[in-house]
């Protein structure tokens, strides 16, 4: 640091008042990068209790949800449980609920709004009463732990499941309504309903179709996606409406690595549900639900630390490497410092003892200590090239890197060695060749890489 190599004793060479101006500097600078690292590191233990939630948004297509549903009765019994599946269409532009003049499930048939009829939760025992219209119980089964329970288990990613319908020129939102009755309702209270699993068309995209500048849509891949175990409930003979919310959610397995600036890997997926409940159907019989998506699109909310451990330590290395800038700018650089804190103080003693054995063993010599001793007064029998030898190897080792040198002495080996060969072999030519000549050709063998 700036401030301990600007403490006394000063450099002798220069002014009194130079070296002091120097000190009162970096003693300010000091202070600043002090308090700088004071207030970052406050700030981060103020806002270390829980991390920030990022929300943004994912254009992904997915499903209706799949769910079981149960009913739960006041006394025991078999009663067989029945689902009947019909789908809605809500225009985005009115909220008008619409339904298909020639019901059929599928949206191929439908063209327009003339197709379509407006639709009424009054009229829903007419729906589910009229035998002309198909119920769609094959998309439930059976649950095999349970067997008065139903299992939905919607198709993969379709028209017909597809939050977004287009019927050139307008859009419409698909709907999905469930009638539930039972052989013996009267012993049922109401029904659970646990939400499960969901498919996404997730975008699988790898470094080599982005490489290939491939049609993203070939990268689209149907992923079942667990969800967090939830649970609801409907009381029998009501119209109920859930508006679902599809949310992805990445969090952190432990805070401690939220800290250190890791990112959150952690996914889990589920669903928000606001739930409206309009009124008792007109058939106390049986039960409706209506399932309904608010957004197109899934919300992914991401934890993240807007303050961490790097960035502190970045922050205070940063504003610590400009004020240095600054100051080396102003007063020059200090001296360069090849040995730290873990050779001076930190290690063991025994550690440091062995360290300075080894120190001793390669640059203390008969000349002296390089840097150390005064080189004008050398021991008796020591030379001064000895002293020379020592520094170089320690400048070698320490401040210098020498390996360009090191290559440029091979280079002139080889090129001492290829003069040699050729003098001999010059010889035997006549002694009057010129010299360049002799030159010119050890040069030439040498760019060739010949050693022979």
């Amino acid at each position: 640091m700036f401030f301990f190599k600007s403490c006394p004793p000063f450099r002798t060479s220069e002014p009194k008042c130079f070296s002091i101006l120097r000190l009162f500097i970096a003693i300010i600078f000091s202070s600043v990068i002090i308090i700088y690292a004071w207030i970052s590191i406050e700030e981060f233990v103020s806002n270390i209790d829980e991390p920030n939630l990022y929300i943004s948004e994912l254009d992904e297509h997915f499903t209706y949800p799949g769910f079981r549903v149960c009913p739960k009765a006041l006394s025991n019994g078999d009663d067989t449980l029945n689902i009947s599946l019909y789908k809605l269409y809500r225009d985005i532009s009115s909220s008008q609920l619409y339904i298909p003049n020639d019901y059929s499930f599928y949206d191929n048939k439908i063209r327009g709004l003339n197709d379509l009829n407006l639709y009424d939760f009054n009229t829903l025992y007419e729906l589910h009463n009229n035998y002309s219209i198909p119920t769609n119980a094959n998309f439930f089964i059976r649950d095999h732990d349970n067997n008065r329970c139903r299992i939905f288990i919607p198709p993969s990613i379709n028209d017909e499941f597809s939050r977004i319908v287009e019927f050139q020129p307008f859009f419409v939102a698909n709907e999905l309504l469930f009638i539930i009755t039972s052989d013996n309702s009267s012993i049922y209270s109401y029904f659970e309903i646990n939400f499960e699993s969901i498919t996404i068309n997730k975008r699988n995209l790898t470094i080599q179709s982005a490489l290939a500048n491939r049609n993203p849509n070939k990268d689209l891949k149907d992923v079942n996606t667990t969800l967090i175990p939830n649970q609801y409930f409907i009381t029998r003979g009501r119209y109920v409406i859930y508006e679902l919310i599809l949310k992805e959610r990445i969090s952190y397995s432990s805070y401690f690595t939220g800290y250190l600036g890791f990112k959150a890997s952690n996914t889990s997926t589920f669903l928000e549900i606001e739930e409206k409940e309009l009124a008792p159907t007109p058939n106390a019989s049986y039960t409706a639900l209506e399932l309904r998506f608010q957004y197109d699109f899934i919300i992914r909310e991401q934890q993240k630390f807007q303050i961490t451990v790097a960035r502190v330590i970045s922050n205070i290395g940063g504003f610590y490497g400009a004020l240095s800038g600054i100051f080396v700018l102003l007063f020059g650089a200090s001296k360069l410092t090849p040995w730290g804190i873990c050779q001076k103080y930190v290690c063991c003693w025994s550690y440091r003892r062995s360290f300075k054995r080894h120190l001793a063993s390669r640059y203390v010599s008969r000349a002296g200590i390089p840097l150390a001793d005064d080189p004008r007064k050398l021991p008796l029998g020591a030379e001064l090239s000895d002293r020379v030898a020592v520094l170089e190897h320690l400048l070698k080792e320490y401040y210098i890197d020498a390996y360009y040198l090191e290559k440029l002495r091979t280079t002139r080996k080889r090129y001492l060695d290829l003069r040699n060969n050729n003098f001999e072999l010059l010889k035997l030519l006549g002694d009057d060749i010129d010299e360049d000549l002799k030159d010119d050709i050890a040069l030439e063998r040498l760019e060739d890489g010949s050693t022979s």
